[in-house]
């Protein structure tokens, strides 16, 4: 897949006609889904290239000055989704605020017709250009491209949206962030090393720093794996502040891999979240500790075992 950025200081580089998805698409969930599969079909009948056009940094940086707001996936891993579903160019839009205050009769042609966009796709609640003036009327209303709206997509009477699906890893619910996104949430970053106390009871953690930021989960414990190297290891992991004997400061994110004995320091690894088991709390000693962690690896194995295979 290409990856192509576009500002708007510099000539944009496309000589083919696209049809192309256009939206932030932070979790590429199944309403996302739609817009891409539309794309595909609408593409392979009039012989055109499937692009997707998204922004970076998210637009909200911009219109609502917010540093750095936590997403569901960092970009990097929407564009290997996109590519693996079938996308052949990716048009990132670098977005600021020349871009953000666009007329919407500008952002048609001195982007999307730039583009060589032959029919653009889109959902029902799309806004662009100035203050947000442009939407699927105006779209209808251009005669430059073709237009096609995808309309709500709802799972148990709700929208599927990324901002239903933050609020579920908040709240741990990672069974349905896993039906909502047709994959399991995940957060990639490098292992660095801890305070190594969990080696003194026999459960060894990798903790990992976020390489981006990410929709941090719900306190507590998870069934989960560690994708390294292109392997998937079963994995416990603990989100939390550790209060029983290693108590941080800041939120950690750590897992202990069952049956795994390699040095991970300063390897690149992605925590997948399966299902949470339980509340992290402080126990009253290291011996309660230690149990409470041989019933977690227990509920473990009895997940991979019965209802999920690595």
């Amino acid at each position: 897949m290409k990856i192509l950025y576009v500002n708007m200081y510099e000539p944009i580089d496309i000589n083919c006609e696209i049809t192309a998805c256009i939206g932030y698409f932070d979790g590429l969930h199944k309403g996302h889904q739609a817009l891409i599969h539309k794309v595909l079909e609408l593409s392979k009948r009039d012989g055109t290239i499937p692009a997707l056009i998204s922004f970076e940094p998210d637009p909200w940086t911009v219109l609502r000055n917010i540093d750095h707001p936590p997403h569901i996936m960092a970009l990097e891993d929407r564009c290997a989704v996109i590519e693996e579903m079938g996308i052949q160019l990716c048009i990132i839009l670098q977005f600021d605020k020349t871009m953000a205050d666009l007329q919407v009769e500008e952002f048609h042609h001195r982007i999307l017709h730039a583009l060589h966009v032959k029919t653009l796709i889109c959902g029902y609640d799309f806004h662009y250009g100035i203050r947000g003036s442009g939407s699927v009327k105006t779209l209808r209303e251009q005669s430059q491209f073709q237009i096609e709206v995808i309309e709500q997509i709802c799972d148990s009477n709700q929208k599927i949206s990324s901002t239903r699906i933050e609020e579920l890893i908040r709240d741990g619910d990672m069974e349905k962030v896993e039906e909502l996104l047709t994959r399991p949430f995940g957060i990639r970053g490098t292992i660095i090393k801890g305070n190594q106390i969990g080696r003194t009871y026999g459960f060894p953690t990798a903790n990992l720093r976020m390489l981006h930021a990410y929709v941090c989960p719900k306190r507590g414990v998870y069934i989960g794996s560690v994708l390294w190297k292109d392997v998937v290891y079963p994995a416990i992991i603990n989100v939390g502040y550790n209060p029983t004997f290693n108590y941080q400061e800041r939120i950690s994110i750590e897992a202990h891999i069952l049956d795994f004995h390699e040095d991970l320091y300063g390897e690149n690894c992605c925590f997948y979240f399966y299902k949470y088991i339980r509340d992290e709390r402080k126990l009253p000693s290291k011996r309660d500790l230690i149990d409470q962690l041989a019933r977690d690896l227990q509920t473990a194995k009895t997940y991979f075992k019965e209802k999920r295979s690595i």
